[in-house]
């Protein structure tokens, strides 16, 4: 088994994806996505649940593939208009987020997208 804090993430994520297009990284304490974004592209399941995520990258909509997303239990406070733009998306988890402001096209996100949107409030 491979320990995510022994291994370089770069190298990590090589790893798996190399393996399968799911990428699940939850509950490691990533406070950000790692700089070599572009390895992430083909993949079509992506969790990131339980970690310090602030944001989600500007270019999201690059994850052209991307069915799954679960970025649930982090600390986003807002979700990028692009991430409507996934045209493969179906399943988007963001429970348990401090989520203060919703894109613009969000209403045309869950008309497409199955959303799990239990929301933190930040009082």
């Amino acid at each position: 088994m491979v320990n995510i804090y022994t291994v370089p993430i770069v190298d990590f994520v090589r790893m798996i994806v190399v393996v399968d297009q799911l990428l699940d990284v939850s509950y490691n304490q990533l406070k950000q996505f790692p700089e070599d974004w572009p390895l992430l592209y083909h993949l079509v399941e992506l969790r990131l649940a339980g970690n310090d995520l602030r944001q989600l990258p500007k270019d999201i909509n690059k994850l052209r593939n991307l069915v799954s997303l679960d970025v649930s239990d982090n600390l986003i406070s807002q979700l990028p208009d692009k991430l409507a733009k996934l045209p493969s998306l179906q399943h988007l988890n963001i429970a348990d987020n401090i989520i203060m402001q919703w894109p613009a096209n969000f209403v045309k996100l869950q008309k497409k997208v199955q959303v799990c949107a239990r929301v933190v409030f930040d009082c």
